[in-house]
């Protein structure tokens, strides 16, 4: 070390202020982090930077979830501040690194070649950047870095334990000053008080809540409220019973909070807040009796909004700044996530999902292991198995990041093309409804003319708003039988002509986004009201062709038990270009899919469900041809899942794959803003396919449909992905390996409702060993925990079912669902063992395949028939005409509207801007 490095230096890292000189580092505009270190500083090779939530939110939704965006946004704050410092937010993260030289007075007991993680803030720690942050996608707050950090004579740093993988330690080294100061003021109130406290955790189930609570109830508190912003969350909270009492409310929501709370026991004495989002500060200080204290452990929050609201509410309570820093916290932490079983489920749950833009996690190329064939020739990393089957972590997080590597240049090819079906969607959303005399649907006429006149290039959004707001037509429906006449002439504007076309067509679409936001919050209402389902969700498919049969025949299935109708569609549909108009009375196989079907169907199972006390769900069909514009027609009548699959319309009805991936980006967008479940269709891989030696494409197309799910904004609740129990019974240990399979999706995706299929491909007619094949799937499933079980028939493959055929299946369902009760808390494979060891191969070829299509490409991949054995080219298939590639200046307001949607918490938008 040269001289330099041994002069005299502040402690405080004074030394490091470029601008403006004598403030701390923390309220620096400026620090110089590339001077000679100082004789008791620390420099530290950085591997990873670590976006606080609040930081990482703001960025992401300012730049509209671009990922480059982002990421050129962080460099470019590192570049002018020499800190990670949001100058919006004010907060920064952490980082993990390596330590690469210590001055000869640095107290910090530090030696080169440590690996460590800085506890203090990347606001106050001098920072550069050298790799530009290429590794890193934007799209997650863990982000690959080089460079170097300085650490001062008063920074904390801790090195990272070597008993935890590192994605851990820096998780909970993170959030590790929450559980400490929780538990010093449960501590505190009871020494004051001389009575345990009750406390409440707003955000509980995230990475600090969940340690609060633990830590809150090791110091003694008698009664813990855990706040959760939905019903996946709720779920997963309750099962690990870290709290008492589990309350879903929004926490921006002062009074419903209040109310919830009232209903479980009133205010209590600590409140804890360790949400990621801003306005929570006044139902904080309502959910706290007086004489209480609140902690606010949170980076979004607004400490005058608390101060005045404190004052405005006349609410005697100390309100706390959580500290991130206590003596101890670091090791108090760690300690709660060793011991604790469901601190340290609820992380390990979150971690391979954490994903504040709706994406599946990235992560580091450096911490996963490089490509390979050979299934022996993996290292596994010790002491981190995960879950009942022991998976590789680094294996798990590798298949999520090639998943994400092959998914992305479909989303860009989505992002870039239009089809007539999203065109058409977008003016169902803007109100256009109802067909001509041919039964030819008005808003087909209508991107037909715009298509023959100007093109699709631009959408139809600038060519119909200008002509309506000429005069071309009274409102849209006239419009569209005036160009069916062809008495309307299109043109595209420009300048002021098109920002005010752009500004009336998005307040008309932002009505029809208003009512599927109602829809969805009616829904929410009475699923509270009449209550749902304990359990797996027992769904039963009705398919007679006439809308009023299907009724009567649904009715009667939910009284017997069915927990979700299905409402097959007609044979073909999915190749119609348009959407049938008005209630059907004929159908081949199946009933159409139409608007006035979907509110018939509805309204009667709301009826049945207010008579049974538990609501009933719907689901139909989101695919197709018609793909968008069902979705918007689902939204509308509050159905509650919908077939969605990214590639069955490719393999299995030959639909061109670009018309197939941009028409589904849209419609999973309006699947997310309403709420709606999707299931996937990975199952039917398995009937043409062999299950044994296809098992891994399955897996690979959940990754991959998890993936376009994300990007498009659904939530780990809306994810249903399919699989089923097609694999032939005549098999030696097939029991086994379908409770491998089984169990492999249920532990790569934990928080989403699998879709379980009963046996079709091996139902040979012999109605016994149906039945008994069928109480082996209910079994399995029980074993597994799937959340959404299809119930099988045992004369599947013989006839269409009788009612008798549904009685006698629900029975079945019914016995196996009873008399397993809660099997699955039990069910633990051998580790090691022959179910153990047959996930690992099928997740081992799962990311070997996905590693080829990365390799080729995933349109490439389906040309050559990777899935289901089917090759669909990409220039072949039905509906490829009906795509275009935008055009600069592309407009859809719907678009625009549902790219801004936060995630599965909306807010109806109606702004006026172009």
């Amino acid at each position: 070390m040269n001289g330099a490095a041994r002069e005299p230096s502040s402690p405080l890292g004074l030394h490091r202020v470029v601008e403006p000189p004598g403030v701390l580092p923390q309220a620096a505009r400026r620090l110089d982090p590339d001077a000679p270190l100082h004789e008791d500083e620390v420099r530290v090779d950085v591997e990873h930077l670590n976006l606080d939530a609040a930081s990482y939110r703001q960025l992401y939704e300012a730049h509209g979830g671009d990922g480059e965006a982002v990421r050129e946004a962080v460099c470019r704050i590192v570049r002018e501040r020499g800190k990670m410092h949001n100058p919006v937010t004010g907060s920064g993260g952490m980082l993990i690194g390596t330590v690469a030289e210590t001055g000869p007075r640095s107290p910090l007991g530090l030696k080169p070649g440590d690996r460590v993680a800085s506890l203090v803030s990347l606001t106050l720690t001098p920072l550069t950047l050298t790799d530009g942050l290429r590794d890193w996608d934007g799209l997650s707050e863990r982000a690959p870095a080089r460079g170097h950090a300085v650490l001062f004579g008063r920074s904390i740093a801790a090195a990272l334990p070597a008993d935890l993988p590192d994605e851990l330690s820096l998780a909970v080294l993170d959030v590790c000053g929450a559980p400490a100061l929780t538990a010093r003021t449960v501590a505190d109130h009871t020494a004051r008080t001389g009575v345990t406290p009750t406390v409440a955790v707003l955000g509980a189930s995230g990475k600090s809540g969940s340690l609060a609570l633990a830590a809150a109830r090791r110091a003694g508190a008698h009664r813990l409220v855990g706040v959760v912003p939905d019903a996946a969350e709720e779920v997963a909270l309750t099962r690990s019973r870290l709290a008492d009492t589990v309350v879903r409310a929004d926490a921006r929501d002062a009074v419903a909070l209040g109310e919830r709370l009232a209903d479980c026991g009133g205010p209590v004495d600590i409140t804890v807040v360790c949400t990621d989002v801003p306005g929570c500060e006044h139902a904080a200080i309502l959910a706290t009796r007086d004489g209480g204290t609140v902690i606010f452990f949170s980076m979004a929050t607004s400490f005058p909004a608390a101060a005045l609201g404190a004052e405005g509410l006349r609410a005697d309570v100390t309100m706390l700044i959580g500290n991130g820093y206590q003596p101890g916290h670091a090791e108090q932490a760690l300690d709660l996530v060793r011991t604790d079983p469901g601190v340290r489920g609820l992380f390990d749950r979150r971690l391979p999902h954490e994903d504040a833009s709706k994406e599946a996690v990235a992560v580091s190329r450096s911490t996963v292991p490089p490509p390979t064939t050979s299934l022996d020739s993996v290292t596994h990393r010790p002491a981190t198995p995960a879950g009942k089957l022991g998976l590789d972590p680094q294996l798990v997080n590798r298949a999520r990041e090639l998943a994400m590597r092959a998914g992305r240049p479909v989303v860009d090819l989505a992002r870039s093309h239009t089809t007539v079906a999203v065109e058409r969607a977008a003016l169902r959303l803007a109100g256009l409804s109802g067909a001509d005399a041919e039964g030819i649907p008005w808003a087909n006429r209508l991107v037909d003319a715009v298509r023959d006149q100007v093109g699709l290039e631009h959408g139809v959004a600038l060519p119909v708003w200008h002509a309506l707001r000429t005069g071309a037509g009274r409102d849209l429906t006239d419009l569209a039988a005036r160009a069916t006449a062809r008495d309307v002439s299109f043109r595209l504007p420009e300048g002021d002509e098109a920002a005010a076309a752009v500004r009336t067509a998005r307040r008309a679409m932002a009505g029809g986004l208003a009512v599927i936001d109602t829809r969805r919050r009616e829904r929410e209402r009475l699923v509270s009201q009449w209550g749902g389902t304990r359990g797996p969700l027992v769904y039963l498919i009705v398919a007679t062709g006439d809308i009023h049969e299907d009724i009567r025949q649904a009715s009667a299935a939910a009284r017997g038990g069915a927990d979700v109708i299905a409402v097959i569609r007609s044979t073909g549909q999915s190749l119609l270009d348009y959407v049938p108009h008005g209630a059907t009375r004929e159908g081949y196989a199946g009933t159409y899919a139409t608007q006035e079907n979907f509110r018939l169907m509805r309204a009667a199972l709301d009826e049945v469900s207010a008579e049974l006390g538990r609501y009933v769900r719907l689901t139909n069909y989101a695919s197709g041809l018609c793909m968008p514009e069902i979705a918007v027609l689902a939204g509308f009548e509050r159905l509650d899942m919908m077939l969605n699959d990214s590639m069955y319309g490719i393999l299995f009805r030959d639909i061109n794959p670009v018309r197939t991936f941009v028409d589904q980006r849209f419609s999973r967008q309006l699947h997310a803003r309403a709420g709606i479940v999707i299931n996937t269709g990975e199952d039917n891989y398995l009937t043409t396919a062999d299950a044994v030696q296809a098992a891994h494409t399955v897996t690979a197309s959940q990754l991959l449909n998890e993936y376009f799910g994300k990007e498009a904004g659904l939530s780990d609740g809306q994810l249903g992905l399919g699989h089923a129990f097609e694999i032939d019974p005549d098999l030696p240990d097939s029991f086994r390996m379908e409770l491998s399979h089984a169990l492999l999706a249920r532990e790569l995706f934990p928080d989403a409702p699998l879709k379980w299929m009963p046996p079709t491909r091996h139902m040979t007619g012999d109605v016994f060993r149906g039945y008994l094949l069928n109480g082996f799937f209910n079994l399995a499933g029980a074993l597994t925990r799937q959340d959404i079980l299809l119930v099988g028939m045992m004369t599947e493959a013989v006839v269409t079912p009788f009612l008798s055929d549904r009685d006698l299946a629900l029975q079945n369902v019914r016995y196996v669902r009873e008399a397993a009760g809660a099997l699955e808390e039990d069910f633990r494979p051998a580790p090691g063992g022959m179910i153990a060891r047959r996930a690992d191969q099928v997740l081992r070829e799962a990311v070997d395949l996905l590693e080829r299509i990365c390799d080729r490409g995933l349109l490439d991949a389906i040309a050559a028939g990777t899935f289901g054995g089917m090759r669909r080219p990409v220039e072949g298939g039905r509906g490829r005409d009906g795509v275009a590639e935008r055009a600069p200046g592309y407009r859809n307001p719907a678009i625009e509207l549902l790219d801004r949607s936060p995630g599965s918490d909306h807010e109806s938008e109606g702004e006026d801007q172009p």
